[in-house]
């Protein structure tokens, strides 16, 4: 993906990172053109009026979905344009590529709780990790094997991101604390349901019995679930 083959019209996340993790802002941006291989421009009433206050030297974490795929790269605000808050952007790092429907999900809804927490301890235990207070408490938009997404009106903050444990559960005996890796950090169209989109991988290297654990209790409950009807 370059962003020449973006269409016109794409809404793109563009976070201010540059300050302290409880000082991240965010600006939904939507893509006008492109300048050049680098250049681009984008209408933000957020950043545009924010712009004076921006570093020279800020960075800007960009992503847009588009099709299956969520792209993500970092840029920098370099000139502010004319009309309706546009602003010109320079591309910092190539775009990477993820596909969201890696894992397939399904659209279960559970209470979550969501602490970061250091690589350091990815493997557990996570006596230490629980004892705080989580950095979000929500309900589960959809979730698989690999990964689940959150969409919610609170903001996922934490000194440790990208690295979370994720504490959830299917039924009183699929409990699950999985470490997991923050892949996804978007703002959501349908404001009735959320404002920011959160996407979760878990990364099962230290505990690869979970996943064929999760697998069986998410089966488990959709034929429940069918058996209903």
């Amino acid at each position: 993906m370059v962003l020449g083959h973006v269409d016109r019209g794409t809404k793109m996340s563009i976070y201010d990172e540059d300050k302290s993790l409880a000082e991240v802002k965010e600006y939904e941006a939507v893509f006008r053109y492109l300048e050049d291989d680098m250049l681009f421009v984008v209408q933000c009433s957020g950043l545009y009026n924010a712009y004076e206050t921006l570093d020279q030297d800020t960075q800007l974490s960009v992503s847009f979905s588009s099709g299956p795929n969520i792209y993500t790269f970092y840029a920098r605000a370099v000139e502010k344009m004319r009309g309706a808050g546009m602003l010109m952007i320079r591309q910092l790092s190539q775009i990477d590529t993820l596909n969201r429907r890696h894992f397939e999900r399904d659209e279960f809804h559970c209470d979550v709780r969501i602490f970061g927490m250091t690589q350091s301890l990815l493997a557990g235990p996570y006596n230490e990790v629980i004892e705080n207070r989580p950095d979000l408490t929500d309900i589960t938009f959809d979730i698989s094997s690999g990964g689940l997404c959150v969409i919610t009106n609170n903001t996922l903050r934490s000194e440790h991101d990208p690295y979370y444990l994720i504490l959830f559960s299917l039924s009183e005996k699929d409990r699950f604390q999985l470490p997991s890796m923050l892949v996804r950090r978007s703002l959501y169209h349908r404001t009735s349901i959320g404002r920011y989109d959160y996407g979760f991988e878990f990364l099962y290297e230290n505990m690869p019995d979970e996943k064929a654990r999760l697998s069986t209790a998410i089966l488990t409950r959709k034929l429940a679930h069918q058996n209903m009807y």
